[in-house]
């Protein structure tokens, strides 16, 4: 006989972090296309939220040398770009960077890098989002690359990080992050996002050395948490109609859910109360009346401008821009 309670799935728990979030603080976010996906929930709510000034950065070295060259503020210089398909491009920045002519590529790269100076700088949190422990080294100079830009596979060689050689990495990223920016408080994710072109033992060899290496991060540094993005997806919404149709990352509604874990680990409760306000006000900004040139339409405008107005005072520093200039065209 049955129970009259059961639990049919794992529950996952996200331990709060020691240090919450709100909006008087502001974000970095860099690593896999799935701290994209974070980042952009963040920002739809009206956070601080920088992400990934390089592009998406898949393995722990390009991580680790993104931040190094952020907080050295280390522009490159016309000599560093390559070519090939094309156009010009970097092997330190995501293929978003490139372009036809090789002086816009080079201010580009340069103002992405600036741009993480500064978000690093001032960041009171740091999310770094693990994809993959497999790397590609350029034959011909050694250097771990961010994206192979389509170039021949020949001219890399595939390398597997161990644990060991991870954790170093993560490591020596923690204290050169906190060597710029002492009171960053940093968390680290692995992506859930399936990497099968590794077969499907590979993905989870690679996802394994990452999981192994962050939690020997943690024990040698101060500062630093794991929050269990890939758990919450592998054990906690185990079913196929958590994915995109590709069946490799996660739904929509499968990020919702994360995001929601990650709220209650590390959003402050006066940033969740602000939060739902936000909430309201945009919806507010979606709804479109059958007719706008009604009484009642007109008030309802002034109604949200008043909101508005209160929101900006407590939150100056923030960027109302768009809705302002939508409450106030009405």
């Amino acid at each position: 006989m049955l129970p009259a309670i059961m639990n049919f799935r794992t529950q996952v728990d996200a331990a709060p972090m020691a240090h919450k979030v709100g909006y008087e603080h502001k974000m970095l976010l860099v690593g896999s296309c799935f701290a994209v996906s974070i980042a952009q929930q963040l920002q739809s709510f009206k956070f601080a939220a920088m992400c990934n000034p390089f592009g998406v950065l898949y393995n722990p070295i390009s991580a680790l040398q993104s931040l190094q060259r952020m907080g050295e503020k280390r522009l490159l210089a016309a000599s560093d770009l390559c070519y090939g398909q094309g156009v010009w491009f970097s092997y330190t920045h995501h293929s978003r960077f490139a372009h036809p002519d090789r002086e816009e590529c080079l201010r580009r790269v340069n103002e992405s890098i600036l741009r993480g100076a500064w978000g690093l700088k001032t960041a009171d949190l740091l999310v770094v989002t693990l994809g993959t422990s497999w790397v590609y080294r350029l034959k011909k100079t050694g250097e771990v690359v961010a994206n192979c830009h389509k170039m021949p596979d020949g001219e890399f060689d595939r390398i597997f990080l161990s644990p060991d050689e991870t954790a170093s990495a993560l490591c020596g990223m923690v204290r050169s992050v906190q060597a710029k920016n002492s009171g960053v408080q940093i968390i680290f994710t692995v992506s859930p996002i399936r990497h099968l072109k590794d077969g499907a033992h590979g993905n989870q060899l690679s996802k394994a050395a990452l999981l192994l290496a962050v939690e020997q991060t943690l024990q040698r540094t101060e500062n630093t948490a794991y929050f269990p993005a890939y758990e919450i997806v592998q054990d906690e919404l185990r079913d196929y109609r958590f994915y995109a149709d590709d069946m490799l990352h996660p739904s929509a509604a499968a990020v919702e859910y994360v995001w929601e874990k990650f709220e209650q680990a590390a959003i402050s409760e006066s940033a969740k109360k602000t939060m739902a306000e936000v909430k309201q006000l945009l919806a507010a900004k979606a709804h479109r009346p059958l007719n706008a040139d009604t009484p009642e339409y007109r008030s309802f405008l002034k109604a949200q401008r008043q909101k508005l107005s209160q929101l900006r005072q407590r939150l100056p520093h923030l960027d109302w821009e768009d809705e302002e200039s939508f409450f106030s065209q009405h």
